[in-house]
């Protein structure tokens, strides 16, 4: 009789006790990046304020592979340009012939600006001017990437008119 009652007071200790929280990644980008940070306050927000819920910052390529990990269920959310999600969600640019419809746009986070920087004493005045140097395009299949190609090949030049370095934020 005594191991009966400790078997049910067990059970129902077990019974209250709250179901395991519902696990979210979210797919970021690198360390060096504006989405790691992003996604880890978006994940602090979830912890701390969603009963049930358990989210984690995912470190990934960015906005590219964030769709394929998105496209696979790899990732419950994630972080992309919006020129990568649309993109892919049409099947258009890098994304020709691999469409990603069942995807869903939540939010803007915040205004995204491309910028070209190059150092003061440098010959480069304009993009013409790239021809020849070494460019930092981001990281390899990232959409910081598809943004340097579209903004450069508008502007006429390719990437075999320069040398490309395929380098993360934090190498650039």
């Amino acid at each position: 009789m005594k191991k009966l009652k400790y078997t049910v007071a067990a059970t129902m200790m077990a019974a209250a006790l709250p179901a395991s929280a519902q696990q979210l990644s979210i797919a970021t980008g690198g360390t060096g990046g504006v989405y790691y940070p992003i996604g880890g306050g978006f994940a602090e927000m979830i912890n701390n304020h969603i009963d049930g819920a358990q989210a984690t910052a995912e470190v990934t390529g960015a906005s590219v592979e964030n769709m394929g990990l998105i496209m696979r269920g790899d990732a419950d959310l994630a972080l992309v340009l919006a020129d990568t999600a649309y993109q892919a969600y049409t099947g258009t640019g890098d994304f020709d012939g691999r469409q990603i419809e069942n995807t869903r746009a939540l939010a803007s986070v915040y205004p995204n600006a491309v910028q070209l920087v190059t150092l003061a004493e440098s010959d480069i005045q304009s993009i013409a001017d790239l021809a020849g140097k070494r460019v930092s395009v981001g990281a390899p299949g990232s959409g910081t990437e598809l943004n340097a190609r579209a903004l450069l090949e508008a502007n006429g030049v390719n990437y075999e008119d320069f040398t490309p370095q395929r380098l993360n934020f934090n190498e650039t």
